[in-house]
């Protein structure tokens, strides 16, 4: 493995990492012509998730407290960037959409990994970092290990 210096943060990153773990861009003209056909659908997600999330706990999404953290998970065995993250949501972004409202996602702290399910509830037509897009996952299944792990984060603030 070699290193190499991310184009956009200046960052250094394994030549063969598929996103900078520092800002989140990808290095792979693949993955930004990914990126162009999804981003046509993504208003097609965007109001079939909003249709789903309309009278869910989701709409109190404001009312947990955020952690602004930059890790990278896995949802559906894809990379994505955490961005931030409460008990029962978090804000990802990746060069991608999930192709249906139902996820898995893996958030490996370093010390303990986590097997979560969750649904997608919102796709932004904004690419954040220079490449990626935001969508937000309300979590609807997770260990008592994870929560336990975002009182700690919460208590560190």
């Amino acid at each position: 493995m070699a290193l190499k210096i991310c184009s956009e943060c200046k960052g250094k990153i394994s030549d063969k990492a598929l996103l900078c773990p520092h800002c989140g861009f990808s290095p792979s003209p693949t993955l930004g012509n990914l990126l162009r056909q999804q981003m046509t659908s993504a208003d097609a997600h965007q109001e079939v998730f909003n249709k789903q999330s309309s009278g869910s706990a989701w709409e109190e999404k404001r009312s947990q407290k955020r952690i602004d953290i930059k890790l990278l998970v896995e949802v559906n065995r894809e990379t994505t960037m955490l961005i931030n993250i409460s008990k029962y949501g978090m804000k990802l972004a990746a060069p991608f959409i999930p192709k249906t409202p139902d996820v898995d996602i893996t958030l490996d702290n370093g010390g303990q990994v986590f097997e979560m399910k969750g649904t997608v509830r919102w796709v932004s037509g904004k690419k954040t970092f220079s490449n990626l897009i935001d969508f937000g996952v309300e979590i609807s299944d997770a260990p008592l290990g994870y929560y336990e792990f975002i009182d700690k984060l919460l208590a560190l603030q």
